[in-house]
């Protein structure tokens, strides 16, 4: 009994992280859900099995990241991601930062693995380098170098983006 509810809190903390990275990464609602209820039928399986070697939260997106990596095998992505940016700001504030967003993930998307995976378990999962570098299976150092590397490429694809704007606006 305990076991099972032990389950149910893992589920009730991580369903939704898990979901959300899982569907930036598939782009696909209903595959991100599938994907999601795979995961944790896997993580009711082999709870068991767990070492802790790493938090619970790294092995349970370690496990998310495998069936993402199963079902690409089977089904390569097809539809782009929506995303939408909410807060609490005047209407133009909140345009600005939802076509910075948008830019930024379309930055994200078009990026060759592990770069996308590490993009977006930093900027939008927020892990830290070392449970980065365990999900992916690489060292905290390599997780840590290839972030700031991508970071500043991503700067500068906004930057480029931003020249191209003003150049527009300019003429």
């Amino acid at each position: 009994m305990q076991e099972q509810n032990e389950i149910e809190g893992l589920y009730r903390k991580y369903y939704a992280d898990v979901y959300r990275y899982l569907l930036s990464m598939c782009r696909n609602t209903h595959t991100a859900e599938d994907l999601s209820q795979n995961t944790f039928l896997k993580v009711i399986s082999g709870i068991r099995g767990f070492r802790g070697s790493c938090s619970i939260k790294t092995w349970i997106f370690a496990i998310a990241r495998h069936e993402y990596y199963h079902w690409l095998r089977a089904n390569p992505p097809t539809e782009e991601l929506k995303e939408v940016v909410s807060h609490e700001t005047g209407i133009s504030e909140q345009w600005e930062n939802r076509e910075q967003a948008a830019e930024i993930f379309n930055y994200i998307n078009v990026q060759e693995e592990p770069h996308r995976s590490l993009l977006i378990l930093r900027l939008v999962n927020e892990f830290s380098f070392r449970e980065i570098g365990l999900i992916l299976q690489k060292t905290e150092n390599w997780a840590r170098v290839t972030f700031m590397r991508d970071k500043c490429r991503l700067i500068r694809y906004l930057e480029e983006k931003e020249n191209k704007s003003q150049g527009k606006e300019n003429k």
